[in-house]
């Protein structure tokens, strides 16, 4: 199924050549062209009002994938061995070749035109110089690759005009290689909002969760810190609240714990407007840690997928390999990746994306580790 788009319906006339003349048929002709002409202009005034009560907006939540494990280093014992860990995960990371993926992302962006993408795992990866293994002590600057700058890239070369609307910081994690210098990852959480006429950002807002993963290892101890990034848009006369999020991925009551953060009294979901809520929830309501998605679902969002689907399978995790190598989309067996609502909408349609063997590159890569979603909603009257 394929999302519809602007411009991509098209009202095809022919033309039959009609033999004699005259004034009669002149005049009929005229009467017709303005009677046509009165219902176009009254067409597009209906068009007008209706597009006043009910606009739609189109949403799509993607996890990009950092490029490699990042648990990887973490067990070893020895510096030497955290030192090789690391080493095999930069050079995965490498290997998944994030400025080929970004195109293979901006395909898919392309084909569905989505007004507003929430991005998870923008990764900005960096390294120290040769000689220097300190960690955080002296912060890595060289950037090798900045995911948010290459997409961008890859969408304006596709004619595609979205601008960053929201960014909020996450982890900011530097380890030593046995490459003889130190790697720095940074995360964040991304929203991109596209360039259409009646849509505007109104406001702007992230943060990061008090609840947060502590990692001691043997060069010493990370945190997994994570948030949400966010915005109030105006579409038209309309109001809506977009919010994208990464959830914990390792321990549950982490996960648990920040989804609370999000609808607790102050929380970005305590809004009088619409609500849209996207993101990696790493949270399946039907299978293994679903109490992330139980905590929302209480707060009254309602799952666009099962709005529009019902019961059929919405899986769009995860890759068996990390190098994204799988050769069959088999290892999509599960669904963490979400789109909600507040209150109830009407969801025009909605599809999986991501998963599709043929948007691949010729070495074989997928453009994630995850595939992703994007729907379309009606949003309510105010």
């Amino acid at each position: 199924m394929r999302i519809a788009r602007e411009g991509s319906l098209r009202v095809h006339t022919g033309r039959r050549r009609v033999r004699g003349g005259g004034l009669r048929k002149t005049t009929v002709a005229i009467a017709v062209a303005l009677a046509a002409a009165a219902g176009v202009a009254s067409g597009a005034a209906d068009a007008a009002r209706t597009s006043q009560r009910a606009a739609t907006l189109s949403v799509m939540t993607r996890n990009i994938y950092l490029g490699g494990d990042i648990a990887k280093p973490i067990p070893a014992r020895t510096r030497e061995e955290f030192e090789a860990k690391a080493t095999e995960l930069w050079n995965v990371v490498r290997r998944t070749d994030f400025p080929t993926r970004a195109r293979l992302l901006a395909r898919e962006v392309r084909r569905h035109r989505p007004d507003v993408i929430g991005l998870q795992e923008v990764a900005l990866w960096r390294r120290g110089p040769t000689g220097v293994k300190d960690g955080s002590a002296t912060p890595a600057r060289t950037v090798v690759y900045d995911y948010l700058a290459l997409l961008l890239r890859e969408l304006a070369r596709a004619k595609l005009r979205y601008r960053v609307a929201a960014v909020q910081r996450e982890a900011d994690i530097e380890a030593p290689t046995s490459l003889g210098y130190d790697v720095r990852l940074t995360m964040r959480d991304v929203v991109l909002v596209r360039r259409r006429t009646g849509l505007r950002v109104v406001r702007k807002f992230g943060r990061n969760y008090k609840a947060r993963l502590v990692v001691p290892t043997v060069v010493g101890t990370f945190t997994a810190l994570r948030g949400y990034a966010g915005v109030d848009l105006a579409l038209g006369r309309q109001r809506v609240r977009v919010v994208n999020t990464h959830l914990e991925a390792f321990l549950d009551q982490t996960r648990v714990a920040q989804a609370q953060e999000l609808v607790a009294r102050g929380g970005p979901l305590r809004t009088p407007l619409p609500l849209i809520v996207v993101g990696d929830l790493n949270s399946d309501p039907r299978g293994e840690n679903p109490g992330a998605y139980r905590v929302l679902q209480s707060f009254g969002l309602r799952d666009t997928w099962v709005l529009r689907h019902r019961s059929k399978p919405a899986n769009s995790c995860c890759l068996a390999r990390e190098d994204l190598s799988d050769p069959t989309p088999a290892a999509f067996d599960h669904h963490i990746d979400h789109i909600l609502v507040k209150p109830r909408m009407r969801v025009l349609a909605q599809v999986v994306v991501g998963t599709d063997p043929r948007n691949r590159s010729r070495s074989g890569l997928w453009p994630s580790d995850h595939g992703g979603h994007v729907a379309v909603v009606q949003l309510p009257r105010r």
